[in-house]
C-alpha cells in the first residue's frame, strides 16, 4: 500500500514536471516565432531596393552560423556579412559610392533590429589601405543580457551593465586591448569557458615565445558547409567534453529543423527567405 502511494506521488510529480517543461517550450516557442514575424512585417515595409539586400542578409545568417542565434540561443552574437568599402580612396566617385553602401546597409539593418534581435554594422578597428572593413552582426538581445550578467566582472571593467546596448558591447570589444578583446568575442560567439581561455592563453604564450601553439578545432556544421563556420579552438588532443556534446547535440536539432523549413519554401527561380523566417518557431 505504502509502495503504490509511493509511486502515485511520483508519478504526479513526473506530471506536473512534464506540463511545466511543456508549457515553458511553448512560452518559448512562441515567443520566438513573434519576433521572426517581427522582421517580417518590417521587411514588408521596405522599398524594393531595401527588400533585396534584407533578403539577402537573411538568407547568408540562416545559411550560416548565425542560424544558431536567429532560431536558436547556442550564439548570443554571430557574424553575418562581411564587407570591405573603399571609404579613404582618393576616387571621390569610388568613395561616394562606398559610402551610399554604408548608408543604405545601416537603413535595412536598423528597420531588421525588432524584438529579441538587433543587427550591428561594426567597423573593425584598423583601416586597410583605402578600405575600411566592416561586418555585419546580428544579436539576440536576451542571450546577450545572460552573457553580460554571467561574466559581469569582466563587462563592468569596461562599464557595461547587462542592460547595455548590443552596438556599444560590441564597439568596445573591438576597440579594447587584444586579450580582452579575443575573451569577450568568444563570450560573444556563444564558445565555452574552457575554449575561450585556452584561445586567449594560447595567445599570450605565442606572443611570449613567438611559437605557434598546436591545437584542435571543434567544428559545428551549418546549412553551407561542416566545418570553418561554427567552430573554436581547444587544445592539441583534447578529447571533447560533454558541454562540447551538448552544443552539438542542439545545434543539429536546429539544423534540421530549418533544412526541412527550406527545402519547404525553396523554387528552382529563388528561396522566399521571409517566408522561411516566419515558419521558423
Amino acid at each position: 500500500m505504502i509502495t503504490k502511494i509511493i509511486l502515485q506521488k511520483k508519478v504526479a510529480v513526473f506530471k506536473i514536471t512534464a506540463t511545466i517543461i511543456t508549457c515553458v517550450t511553448i512560452c518559448y516557442l512562441q515567443s520566438c516565432n513573434k519576433h521572426h514575424k517581427a522582421i517580417s512585417n518590417s521587411y514588408k515595409k521596405m522599398n524594393p531596393v531595401e527588400k533585396q539586400l534584407a533578403s539577402g542578409l537573411l538568407l547568408k545568417a540562416l545559411d550560416h552560423e548565425a542560424l544558431y542565434t536567429l532560431m536558436d540561443t547556442l550564439k548570443p552574437m554571430s557574424s553575418v556579412q562581411y564587407y570591405r568599402m573603399p571609404l579613404y580612396s582618393i576616387n571621390e566617385q569610388q568613395k561616394d559610392s562606398a559610402q551610399q553602401a554604408v548608408e543604405i546597409i545601416q537603413k535595412v539593418i536598423n528597420k531588421l533590429s525588432v524584438g529579441d534581435f538587433q543587427f550591428v554594422l561594426n567597423p573593425f578597428e584598423k583601416p586597410d589601405s583605402i578600405y575600411r572593413n566592416m561586418e555585419v552582426y546580428v544579436f539576440r538581445k536576451s542571450s546577450l543580457k545572460k552573457v553580460l550578467r554571467k561574466y559581469a566582472d569582466f563587462y563592468y571593467k569596461w562599464g557595461l551593465s547587462p542592460n547595455a546596448n548590443a552596438a556599444t558591447v560590441l564597439a568596445i570589444t573591438e576597440y579594447e586591448k587584444k586579450y580582452d578583446r579575443w575573451r569577450s568575442y568568444g563570450y560573444l560567439f556563444g564558445y565555452p569557458d574552457y575554449a575561450v581561455d585556452f584561445f586567449v592563453s594560447a595567445g599570450m604564450q605565442q606572443d611570449s615565445t613567438k611559437e605557434f601553439v598546436k591545437r584542435d578545432f571543434f567544428q559545428i556544421p551549418v546549412y553551407t558547409n561542416s566545418a570553418g563556420h561554427f567552430t573554436y579552438a581547444m587544445p592539441k588532443g583534447f578529447v571533447p567534453s560533454q558541454t562540447d556534446s551538448s552544443i552539438y547535440n542542439k545545434a543539429m536539432v536546429t539544423l534540421l529543423k530549418y533544412k526541412r523549413i527550406r527545402e519547404k519554401f525553396a523554387s528552382k527561380e529563388k528561396l522566399n527567405t521571409v517566408k522561411i523566417l516566419k515558419k521558423i518557431k
